[in-house]
Protein backbone atom coordinates (compact mmCIF):
# COMPACT_ATOMS: atom_id res chain seq x y z
CA UNK A 1 0.00 0.00 0.00
CA UNK A 2 2.80 2.30 0.90
CA UNK A 3 4.23 1.45 -2.92
CA UNK A 4 0.34 2.93 -4.60
CA UNK A 5 0.56 5.54 -2.15
CA UNK A 6 4.53 6.76 -3.01
CA UNK A 7 3.70 6.15 -6.52
CA UNK A 8 0.59 8.61 -6.20
CA UNK A 9 2.22 11.18 -4.69
CA UNK A 10 5.23 10.97 -7.26
CA UNK A 11 2.68 11.47 -10.34
CA UNK A 12 0.94 14.72 -8.50
CA UNK A 13 4.67 16.32 -7.68
CA UNK A 14 5.47 15.14 -11.22
CA UNK A 15 2.20 17.02 -12.74
CA UNK A 16 2.01 19.97 -10.66
CA UNK A 17 6.39 20.59 -11.25
CA UNK A 18 5.22 19.93 -14.94
CA UNK A 19 2.56 22.77 -15.03
CA UNK A 20 4.87 25.39 -13.01
CA UNK A 21 7.91 24.91 -15.54
CA UNK A 22 5.26 25.02 -18.67
CA UNK A 23 3.34 28.04 -16.87
CA UNK A 24 6.53 29.86 -16.92
CA UNK A 25 7.61 28.93 -20.50
CA UNK A 26 4.35 30.14 -21.46
CA UNK A 27 4.36 33.30 -19.73
CA UNK A 28 7.89 33.96 -20.39
CA UNK A 29 7.01 36.46 -23.52
CA UNK A 30 8.85 39.49 -25.02
CA UNK A 31 6.49 42.35 -25.76
CA UNK A 32 7.59 45.21 -28.14
CA UNK A 33 6.23 48.78 -27.91
CA UNK A 34 6.82 51.40 -30.12
CA UNK A 35 6.77 55.17 -29.59
CA UNK A 36 5.17 56.75 -31.24
CA UNK A 37 3.43 54.98 -33.34
CA UNK A 38 2.66 57.41 -36.05
CA UNK A 39 4.37 60.66 -37.31
CA UNK A 40 3.55 63.80 -39.25
CA UNK A 41 6.24 65.72 -40.21
CA UNK A 42 3.95 68.64 -41.76
CA UNK A 43 4.88 70.59 -45.10
CA UNK A 44 8.13 70.43 -46.48
CA UNK A 45 9.86 71.62 -49.13
CA UNK A 46 10.72 69.03 -52.34
CA UNK A 47 14.38 68.01 -51.40
CA UNK A 48 14.31 67.89 -48.05
CA UNK A 49 15.19 64.70 -45.64
CA UNK A 50 13.60 64.08 -42.54
CA UNK A 51 14.61 61.96 -39.77
CA UNK A 52 12.09 61.04 -36.94
CA UNK A 53 13.61 58.71 -33.98
CA UNK A 54 11.19 55.87 -32.60
CA UNK A 55 11.59 53.99 -29.51
CA UNK A 56 10.96 50.10 -28.93
CA UNK A 57 10.59 49.09 -25.77
CA UNK A 58 10.88 45.62 -24.32
CA UNK A 59 7.90 45.51 -21.98
CA UNK A 60 7.67 41.61 -22.13
CA UNK A 61 9.92 39.07 -19.61
CA UNK A 62 11.99 37.54 -22.27
CA UNK A 63 14.51 38.55 -24.72
CA UNK A 64 13.13 40.85 -27.23
CA UNK A 65 14.77 40.25 -31.16
CA UNK A 66 14.31 42.59 -33.46
CA UNK A 67 14.60 40.35 -36.60
CA UNK A 68 14.18 42.73 -39.67
CA UNK A 69 12.99 46.72 -40.57
CA UNK A 70 12.10 48.01 -43.49
CA UNK A 71 9.95 50.48 -45.18
CA UNK A 72 7.36 50.77 -47.81
CA UNK A 73 9.19 52.76 -50.21
CA UNK A 74 12.46 53.16 -51.17
CA UNK A 75 12.88 56.86 -50.32
CA UNK A 76 12.46 55.74 -46.81
CA UNK A 77 15.60 54.45 -44.56
CA UNK A 78 15.02 52.58 -41.52
CA UNK A 79 17.93 51.50 -39.21
CA UNK A 80 17.54 49.80 -35.55
CA UNK A 81 19.89 51.11 -32.33
CA UNK A 82 20.07 47.22 -31.26
CA UNK A 83 18.86 43.65 -32.68
CA UNK A 84 18.02 42.07 -29.17
CA UNK A 85 16.54 44.01 -26.22
CA UNK A 86 16.43 42.82 -22.48
CA UNK A 87 13.40 43.26 -20.29
CA UNK A 88 12.59 46.97 -19.73
CA UNK A 89 15.13 47.61 -21.93
CA UNK A 90 15.14 49.90 -25.13
CA UNK A 91 16.38 51.34 -28.30
CA UNK A 92 16.30 53.71 -31.22
CA UNK A 93 14.54 52.93 -34.43
CA UNK A 94 15.93 55.82 -36.85
CA UNK A 95 13.94 56.67 -39.95
CA UNK A 96 14.61 58.93 -42.44
CA UNK A 97 12.73 60.32 -45.14
CA UNK A 98 14.33 62.14 -48.50
CA UNK A 99 11.98 64.12 -50.68
CA UNK A 100 13.65 63.94 -53.65
CA UNK A 101 11.34 63.53 -56.92
CA UNK A 102 8.09 63.63 -54.73
CA UNK A 103 5.28 65.97 -54.50
CA UNK A 104 2.01 66.22 -52.77
CA UNK A 105 0.55 63.80 -49.86
CA UNK A 106 3.21 61.61 -48.78
CA UNK A 107 2.47 58.23 -46.79
CA UNK A 108 4.62 55.71 -46.54
CA UNK A 109 4.87 52.47 -43.50
CA UNK A 110 8.04 51.20 -41.69
CA UNK A 111 7.92 47.75 -40.88
CA UNK A 112 9.32 46.36 -37.39
CA UNK A 113 9.56 42.85 -37.23
CA UNK A 114 10.35 40.58 -33.90
CA UNK A 115 9.76 37.68 -32.06
CA UNK A 116 6.86 39.36 -29.82
CA UNK A 117 4.31 36.32 -30.22
CA UNK A 118 1.05 38.87 -29.90
CA UNK A 119 2.40 41.38 -32.70
CA UNK A 120 5.57 40.17 -34.58
CA UNK A 121 4.79 42.82 -37.36
CA UNK A 122 4.31 46.20 -36.12
CA UNK A 123 3.93 48.99 -38.17
CA UNK A 124 4.53 52.59 -37.93
CA UNK A 125 2.55 55.61 -39.75
CA UNK A 126 4.78 58.62 -41.36
CA UNK A 127 2.87 61.02 -42.92
CA UNK A 128 3.36 64.82 -44.17
CA UNK A 129 2.93 67.13 -47.09
CA UNK A 130 5.80 67.65 -49.56
CA UNK A 131 5.87 71.23 -51.44
CA UNK A 132 7.03 71.52 -54.96
CA UNK A 133 10.27 73.72 -55.24
CA UNK A 134 10.07 76.53 -56.79
CA UNK A 135 12.32 77.06 -59.70
CA UNK A 136 14.33 79.93 -60.24
CA UNK A 137 13.99 82.24 -63.40
CA UNK A 138 17.87 80.71 -64.43
CA UNK A 139 16.09 77.13 -64.54
CA UNK A 140 13.37 78.24 -66.09
CA UNK A 141 14.90 79.93 -68.87
CA UNK A 142 17.22 77.19 -69.32
CA UNK A 143 14.52 74.51 -69.37
CA UNK A 144 13.45 76.69 -72.38
CA UNK A 145 16.28 76.46 -74.56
Amino acid sequence: MDSKMNSKKTKIFSFVLFAFVFAGLVSAQPKAVIHPMEYNYGDIVQDSVVTKIFVITNEGNDVLKITRVWASCGCTAVVAGKNELMPSESTEIKVTFDSKERSGKQNKTVYIETNDPKNPTTKIALTGNVLKKERSSTQIEKSKT
